[in-house]
């Protein structure tokens, strides 16, 4: 993660309080439209977080986790949602990002059973089921939509994310 992104979500984090997690879900939203993605559904509230259909033709669920202690808890409701996505033939991944300057997004493919509902897990522990050429593709996008966008993000909320949103053609609202 380079510096001044860092310090963006660090600012971002301190000023957003609760809703540090929803904010970044929004800015990797912004950041699978930047990446070419067809369809792009995003839920603040209810269901899986992410549903993005990538340029490739890959449809993938995803549950996304911000961590400012370093551990993340997937809940019950979290693993069900990847694996009824799963079934309607959508590859169910993690994103999860810590806060610390070393952190990037980790995408990591869920797979059943190997993480359990309401457990800590660290973002490093989940690496071992990542998907690199994804992380590389989605991180420095994430990081320009960071630099351009996390003041509107702390000045607006969610309301000025969910109008950018709103301006891509890949934008499915739920």
């Amino acid at each position: 993660m380079r510096i001044e992104v860092h310090r963006r979500l660090q600012d971002l984090a301190e000023r957003s309080g609760q809703e540090y997690g929803k904010l970044v879900q929004k800015l990797l939203a912004i950041a699978l439209c930047e990446y070419g993605a067809t369809r792009l559904t995003e839920r603040s509230t209810q269901g899986i977080d992410l549903e993005v259909e990538l340029p490739d033709g890959r449809a993938l669920a995803l549950e996304v986790k911000t961590t400012i202690t370093g551990e993340v808890t997937f809940g019950r409701k979290d693993i069900q949602g990847l694996e009824a996505r799963a079934a309607q033939g959508l590859t169910p991944y993690f994103a999860v990002l810590g806060l610390r300057l070393v952190d990037d997004w980790v995408l990591a493919r869920y797979h059943p059973g190997e993480v359990q509902p309401d457990r800590a897990y660290s973002p490093t522990r989940l690496r071992a089921y990542r998907d690199a050429p994804l992380e590389r593709l989605v991180g420095p996008r994430f990081d320009d939509v960071v630099t351009r966008y996390g003041q509107a993000a702390i000045e607006g909320g969610q309301a000025a994310l969910d109008r950018l949103l709103h301006g891509y053609a890949c934008y499915a609202p739920a």
